[in-house]
């Protein structure tokens, strides 16, 4: 299959702070030869990411919609019912034109991270607490909609904390190269599904 995905995210797909050639996106594409289009950018909302896919992704000839987002609403505590409305709107806007939408399931927090310091401005607990009602609400979401969700959050958590695996972060928030590659790996074990 001639497939064209763009992956539409945050710094989580972009690769931060590594750039876009360490990214899970490059990673997956040098594994399976894919084409895919690295459409994370630093800093992004879930609304920067519906702005953005009105404005600037709607004319790419994309076959397939991979979406990951959150984690900057969350860091920022805006509306969580907000978050949720521009991902539905975004996988509408996609299957109008015809895109399968993919949805990934937001990485966990480190509290132990392997490089970087702290940036979480009003505490690990609070942001945790919306990641986790963002999650629980996508696993519904995506099985009552019947869009294929890859659960990165799992394989990236110390098992049994649902906190993540310094091994695996850069800092807070972000991987390091190692979780970048795992995260690769998870896509594509979910390729069948998707593609």
């Amino acid at each position: 299959m001639n497939a064209t995905i763009i992956c539409l995210g945050d710094s989580i797909t972009f690769g931060y702070p590594w750039g876009p050639e360490s990214s899970w996106v490059s990673h997956l594409q040098r594994r399976t030869g894919l084409n895919l289009i690295n459409d994370g950018i630093n800093g992004d909302t879930t609304f920067d990411m519906l702005r953005r896919f009105e404005r600037n992704i709607l004319h790419l000839k994309a076959t397939h919609l991979h979406i990951l987002g959150g984690a900057n609403d969350a860091w920022q505590g805006l509306d969580i019912a907000a978050a949720q409305h521009n991902i539905q709107r975004i996988v509408e806007l996609a299957r109008q034109k015809g895109i399968v939408p993919v949805l990934g399931l937001a990485t966990p927090l480190c509290k132990n991270p392997s490089q970087g310091g702290t940036f979480i401005p009003f505490g690990m607990e609070a942001m945790e607490s919306w990641l986790a009602c963002y999650r629980e609400w996508m696993r519904d979401y995506a099985g009552g909609a019947g869009i294929v969700l890859i659960d990165y959050y799992a394989p990236l958590c110390v098992p049994g904390t649902g906190r993540g695996d310094g091994h695996f972060f850069y800092d807070e928030c972000h991987l390091n190269q190692t979780g970048y590659m795992l995260m690769a790996e998870v896509a594509e074990k979910a390729l069948d599904k998707w593609l």
